[in-house]
């Protein structure tokens, strides 16, 4: 396939966590994949402001990851059972809602951005470590993960300026996330999974 060109100059990726209590990162490259800006983020208020008032929103293209949800639930198990249990009207057990799979944190304000001409996507950031060949070969966003994950891109993407000290997960995944955004600027074939609060959340081939 010819890659496309694209009027854009900034790709942003925003690695979104499903509460305040765990940090969240955005991530800017220009044209040559270089990073112009890599920040994280704990309120909805402070990643409202950068939507607000950060340059590189204009002209750009944004990759938001879905978080999932279990903020609403407490014990190992009742989290992990959560991702297996089947759904169904019969289920009448839901007074916390935990069969609920993804936090809606922030849609509103990514919805308002697409609603005003923003180009603004959605993604699952599993399947996009999987696409890129970024699979986590330990338990995810554990240190041995983050450290191979942060490897993998100096090597395979030509990230050279990351630090050599270990990067935060969520850092590491807005990097992923931008990545994505200037691949769907420049006409990468991509695949809708599903819509989420009114925004398309795409995958991209493996």
């Amino acid at each position: 396939m010819v890659q496309k060109s694209s009027n854009e100059n900034f790709f942003l990726g925003l690695s979104l966590s499903n509460s305040s209590n765990y940090d969240s990162s955005i991530c800017v490259l220009d044209r040559n994949s270089k990073i112009m800006l890599l920040d994280k983020f704990y309120f909805t208020q402070d990643i409202d402001l950068f939507f607000k008032t950060s340059p590189y929103m204009h002209n750009s293209v944004l990759v938001v990851s879905v978080p999932y949800d279990n903020s609403l639930l407490e014990g190992k198990w009742r989290i992990h059972s959560k991702n297996y249990k089947m759904l169904g009207d019969y289920f009448k057990i839901n007074r916390q809602k935990w069969t609920k799979r993804l936090s809606n944190r922030l849609s509103e304000s990514i919805l308002t951005l697409s609603n005003h001409g923003a180009k603004v996507f959605r993604c699952d950031i599993n399947q996009l470590r999987q696409a890129y060949g970024l699979n986590a070969h330990y338990l995810s966003r554990t240190s041995l993960d983050c450290k191979n994950l942060q490897t993998s891109l100096k090597i395979k993407f030509g990230f050279h300026d990351l630090p050599e000290n270990m990067l935060a997960a969520s850092s590491l995944e807005a990097i992923i996330c931008a990545m994505f955004a200037k691949y769907i600027a420049f006409g990468g074939e991509t695949s809708e999974l599903f819509e989420f609060d009114g925004v398309k959340v795409l995958s991209k081939p493996l």
